[in-house]
């Protein structure tokens, strides 16, 4: 009896004592203070067609031995139409603007709703290194009738689980890795008690 409420308690401590690790969130927003960037007509009068920025990445995030769960980019931004105003992150084209509002109604302080845009850019960080800023640019190609399009917010969202433990102490096991260990060590007690 003695053995086999050790042998509970033993196991008790293994299932619910040991931590469990939890995904980290990181969230960067960059006011792009209503940028205005030309496209059709108005872009070939020599004005700005393109804009570049960039996110902060966490300071000890680093692929591998990080790994991400998730890493989603918004844009949002008004007078956008025709879904072919590009978004490319890290030189690698992700996608195109959607559409906002009344297709670039000059009401929009009024009533036109704001273009909102989400990215997957979780394949941009097959390898990352750690205090790397993430680089984007939004590229304005549009034709006639579109005159402009006007940029608000970027929202940058990572969820990743960190690889390395910062000081340098060893990783916990996993339960059932200390459930396989100590159903191990009990074996061998029990053969060696068997013996004499």
């Amino acid at each position: 009896m003695k053995t086999f409420v050790g042998l509970l308690v033993g196991l008790f401590l293994t299932l619910f004592v040991v931590g469990s690790a939890s995904a980290i969130s990181f969230t960067d927003t960059v006011d792009l203070n209503d940028v205005i960037l030309s496209e059709g007509p108005i872009a070939s009068l020599g004005h700005v067609t393109e804009y570049s920025y960039t996110h902060n990445t966490p300071s000890d995030f680093e692929v591998p031995p990080d790994t991400v769960i998730s890493a989603t980019l918004t844009i949002s931004g008004y007078w956008i139409d025709d879904n072919n105003d590009t978004v490319t992150v890290e030189e690698t084209t992700v996608g195109t603007l959607n559409s906002g509002g009344n297709q670039g109604s000059f009401l929009w302080w009024t009533w036109d709703n704001p273009s909102i845009s989400a990215f997957d850019i979780s394949g941009i960080f097959q390898t990352w290194e750690a205090e790397t800023l993430l680089d984007i640019t939004i590229t304005a190609n549009g034709n006639f009738p579109d005159g402009i399009i006007q940029l608000s917010s970027s929202v940058f969202e990572l969820e990743y689980e960190n690889g390395s433990d910062p000081s340098g102490g060893a990783h916990a096991p996993e339960p059932a890795t200390m459930v396989l260990f100590g159903l191990g060590l009990l074996g061998v007690a029990g053969m060696s008690r068997k013996k004499s």
